[in-house]
């Protein structure tokens, strides 16, 4: 009796013990899984709007929609410098049409000038963001976050930090969130550049080099420039979001200087030899003048072409995927009209937005 009372006990232990292994098995499984799940980004696929007509056509609509895009940046005005009354004014306001957006947000944007700031009095800055809101709300009413963008500087700092100060004291109340574009150099060097006092920051992951100078490769996007400024994403005090740039131009130089951009230029536009001789990857020479896209080329013009191919955007998204570190992101791209869009199918975007996965 003793010994079955034994051999009873033992299997009783030996069942228990299988028993606990069993659950802490499974409770180590869903602390893994929720671990996994609490880790992943959420990410918001968006868009910039930078014309001044917003009237989409059916294409671009149809564009957004295959993408699920949720967020529309839109710029609603500039804010730049009046010489003759003395005072920053708005320019090239929107014409706004929402029609059949659906579920989309709509965020009003404003490119606010540096001059602007500069020629403004400090003391001034609230009177300047009152109007800045009134006209925003003029425009539309319902917004559920508003954007500032503005490459500000050392002498500008204290008056656009002053600004947007008072746009989040104001527009806290109705729970909309304040952002503001970022460029890779004010992360870098954060602590002399100032961190914007916002809700978010978007950083602007194009526009890297100097456009002026003849020797730049691509003033839009050049990795190897970029990698430079790769620093203190870590340290950097706002979460952050990101544009990508999908837009193309060309830069014209005249007698060795820059002369202007040319919007929406692209390889197919200088195809014709007896006009354009290409000196090697991204360098064409005028060889007879002639106009192009509204603009009158001299012979010796030179035009260096700028595109940001796929597998940039697809390299760019898997450098940045390590540096943003918040688990909420918005990926955006600029910015939207039917000439660049059908240079990138929504596929190839839909990779480069899962690359931040």
């Amino acid at each position: 009796m003793i010994i079955a009372e034994d051999n009873f006990i033992t299997m009783i232990l030996q069942k228990n013990n299988f028993l606990l292994n069993l659950a802490i098995k499974i409770a180590l499984l869903f602390f893994f899984l929720a671990s996994c799940t609490s880790t992943k980004k959420e990410i918001t696929p968006a868009f910039y709007h930078w014309q001044t007509n917003f009237s989409l056509t059916q294409s671009e609509k149809d564009y957004l929609q295959n993408l699920s895009i949720k967020k529309l940046y839109v710029k609603f005005f500039d804010v730049d410098w009046n010489g003759k009354m003395q005072e920053p004014l708005p320019v090239a306001e929107v014409i706004l049409d929402t029609t059949d957006l659906g579920s989309i947000e709509i965020i009003p944007t404003i490119f606010i000038t540096n001059r602007s700031l500069k020629n403004y009095p400090l003391e001034k800055m609230e009177l300047l963001g009152e109007n800045i809101l009134e006209k925003i709300f003029s425009i539309k009413k319902d917004v559920q976050e508003i954007q500032i963008d503005c490459d500000w500087s050392e002498t500008t700092e204290e008056k656009y930090f002053r600004l947007l100060r008072f746009f989040k004291k104001e527009i806290q109340t109705k729970n909309i969130q304040l952002s503001a574009t970022i460029r890779l150099h004010q992360i870098k060097y954060f602590k002399r550049t100032g961190v914007p006092p916002v809700d978010r920051g978007m950083l602007m992951f194009y526009n890297v080099d100097d456009v002026k100078d003849y020797k730049t490769k691509n003033s839009i996007i050049d990795l190897e420039v970029a990698k430079q400024y790769f620093f203190n994403f870590e340290n950097y005090p706002l979460e952050l979001d990101v544009a990508l740039p999908i837009f193309s131009w060309g830069v014209l130089y005249r007698g060795g200087g820059m002369m202007k951009l040319i919007n929406n230029l692209r390889a197919e536009d200088l195809r014709d030899d007896s006009f354009f001789l290409q000196t090697d990857e991204t360098h064409f020479e005028v060889i007879k003048s002639t106009y192009l896209h509204g603009r009158y080329l001299y012979e010796g013009d030179i035009i260096r072409l700028e595109m940001v191919p796929l597998e940039t955007l697809q390299r760019s998204a898997e450098l940045l995927k390590s540096k943003i570190e918040n688990p909420n992101v918005t990926i955006s791209f600029y910015h939207l009209d039917t000439t660049t869009i059908k240079h990138y199918p929504y596929e190839s975007l839909e990779e480069v937005i899962d690359a931040f996965y």
